[in-house]
């Protein structure tokens, strides 16, 4: 008898634990958010190049609008996104343009992640596609005479890769993300030629040393 109240006993307090130890699990965060920065661009080496021939260069300072999708685990964090930014300069003789799509991979560790702030550092890993134009000011177009419409316009392409460091500084209201300040560094690990789909390219070139601050802030819609 003392033998089925002794296991009894331990069954409970075996049970009690393991309901215990499973409702202090907490499951990783879902949540998804949108916001923007800017990114600061190191020289481009087509800059040189578009500067001898009286072109206005890439813009280096743009802004840039993410959208994504982020899961907040006990000690890292996860991030997918998507960005992209668009730029216009130009001068006397002509104007450039263009824009650029990327899908970044954010990886963290959790220094700190308390109910009310979050601090993280860690890599970030991102895909870059860059479209530009370069067109003259005195470009012409008769809608009654096509044939003889002048029009000087260049248009270039290239894809990049993109690794580097990134820190977050985050604020959460009752255990959950609200807003978060991400900062990377990022270098060109990966890059190809300047391409078009619009003319054969001769003498193009890599973008090999490229890099790029970027800065932004985001707001979280979590799921209840």
């Amino acid at each position: 008898m003392k033998k089925i109240i002794l296991f009894t006993l331990i069954s409970i307090v075996s049970i009690s634990l393991a309901q215990e130890t499973k409702s202090n699990i907490k499951e990783p965060q879902e949540s998804i958010y949108f916001g923007g920065g800017f990114i600061s661009n190191s020289k481009f080496n087509i800059d040189d190049k578009l500067e001898s021939s009286n072109l206005p260069i890439i813009q280096s300072n743009v802004p840039e609008f993410v959208f994504g999708f982020s899961t907040l685990a006990s000690k890292y964090l996860f991030d997918i996104e998507a960005g992209s930014n668009f730029f216009k300069q130009s001068n006397s003789a002509a104007v450039s343009n263009g824009s650029r799509g990327s899908v970044r991979l954010r990886v963290q560790r959790l220094f700190l992640n308390d109910n009310d702030f979050i601090l993280s550092g860690g890599l970030n890993l991102a895909y870059t596609g860059n479209d530009f134009n370069v067109y003259s000011q005195a470009n012409q177009v008769d809608i009654n005479d096509l044939s003889n419409s002048t029009s000087n316009y260049i248009r270039l392409r290239n894809n990049m890769f993109y690794v580097g460091p990134s820190i977050g500084v985050g604020i959460k209201s009752k255990g959950k993300q609200v807003g978060r300040l991400n900062i990377g560094y990022e270098f060109a690990f990966l890059t190809s030629k300047w391409n078009s789909d619009y003319a054969s390219i001769s003498n193009s070139m890599n973008e090999n040393g490229q890099r790029r601050l970027m800065i932004g802030a985001v707001f979280f819609i979590n799921k209840k």
